[in-house]
This record gives structure tokens, C-alpha cells and sequence, in this order.
């Protein structure tokens, strides 16, 4: 017996289609938190020069640099889930819904084309019963049948 154990996912890792995702979340995140950090840091005026200021927003942000890239796992898990979800309901409501009438239609549209050559049958066979009484030649070819053109 050569069984292979599972093979397993780690809770950290990003499927591929995410990454792009991932990166400008954490892109984003990062520029955001800065300027929010920056601008609490210029309107609390307790700085006295450019470089007081920019020393307070490095380390205003470097609190929240390990945090980022979670907050980025966690939306993108919570975006892949909920895409999940709204392709199992699509599914769901089609299969309950769209199926169905579908089904209907094609049924309605069988059911109006076998009339429809009924009454085209019938029509030909009260012209072909008509010539027979008047004695004329009937040469007319059934419905659904081509003359085959010379």
C-alpha cells in the first residue's frame, strides 16, 4: 500500500487568482493608513519640523504593518467565499427557476409545432381528397418533404 497522506492548505495561503488581489489590498491598505497616520500627525501640531513629523508617521504606522497583510488575507478569504457563494446560488435559483421554464418553453414550442403539421397534414390531405373527388392529378408532396429542384 504506497497511500500518500492529503495533501494540505495552509490557512496562509492565497490561491493564485487572489495574489493580485492580495498584494494591491495590502497596496492599499498600507498608502491608507499612512495618509490617515500622516494627517493625524500634521493637525495635532506637536511637531516642530518636517522630520519630527515623518519620524511620528514611521512609527505611527509601523504598529499596524504586521496587521495589514491579515486584514488583507481576511478580506480576500471573505471576497472567495462569498464568491463561492454567489455561484452556488446562481446554480441554485437556475436550477429551481430557470431550468423549469425553460423546460416549459421547449415544451410549448413542441407541442405548437406538432399542431402546426397537423394542420398543415390535414390541409394537404383535404386538397389531395378534393382533387380526387374532381378527378384532377394530384401532384402536391406532402409536408415536410422538398421537391427536389432540376
Amino acid at each position: 500500500m504506497n497511500e500518500q497522506p492529503p495533501e494540505r492548505e495552509s490557512i496562509w495561503s492565497i490561491g493564485r487568482k487572489w495574489l493580485p488581489w492580495y498584494f494591491g489590498l495590502i497596496f492599499a491598505l498600507t498608502i491608507g493608513w499612512t495618509a490617515f497616520i500622516a494627517w493625524l500627525e500634521i493637525t495635532s501640531g506637536n511637531h516642530e519640523s518636517l522630520p519630527t513629523i515623518v519620524n511620528a508617521v514611521v512609527k505611527g504606522t509601523a504598529t499596524a504593518a504586521p496587521l495589514i497583510p491579515i486584514y488583507a488575507l481576511m478580506a480576500i478569504a471573505a471576497l472567495d467565499i462569498a464568491g463561492g457563494a454567489t455561484v452556488v446560488t446562481a446554480r441554485y435559483l437556475g436550477d429551481k427557476f430557470l431550468k423549469p421554464l425553460h423546460e416549459r418553453l421547449r415544451q410549448e414550442g413542441r407541442e405548437e409545432g406538432r399542431e402546426e403539421r397537423q394542420r398543415q397534414w390535414e390541409a394537404w390531405n383535404q386538397r389531395r381528397a378534393e382533387a380526387e373527388k374532381q378527378g384532377e392529378p394530384f401532384d402536391e408532396p406532402p409536408p415536410g418533404v422538398e421537391e427536389t429542384k432540376e
